[in-house]
């Protein structure tokens, strides 16, 4: 019985991994570039911190948000549910 199921789940499974895969270089390659990116936008917030408070801390806020500390570990963790999700599947 659980050969029948494993055959029958071996396209989703295989589908799911490729899935994986690629976000997982997605996320790899974005939190480089959303790495520098927040970087810039620390230095410019202490450049724009002499004359704005206000502006700077909302460029420190999205400096934030885009750090590998933001939106790429809600991707991370994303990731990891379909990743348990298709260990669900291999009925082992």
């Amino acid at each position: 019985m659980k050969a029948i199921l494993r055959l029958l789940t071996l396209p989703i499974r295989f589908v799911i991994t490729v899935f994986i895969w690629i976000c997982a270089l997605i996320i790899k390659i974005s939190g480089k570039v959303l790495g520098m990116a927040a970087g810039l936008l620390l230095l410019m917030a202490l450049i724009v911190m002499t004359y704005s408070v206000k502006n700077a801390v909302m460029l420190l806020v999205l400096a934030l948000i885009i750090s590998p500390i933001g939106l790429p570990l809600v991707a991370v963790g994303m990731l990891s549910v379909l990743n348990s999700t298709r260990r669900l599947l291999c009925f082992r």
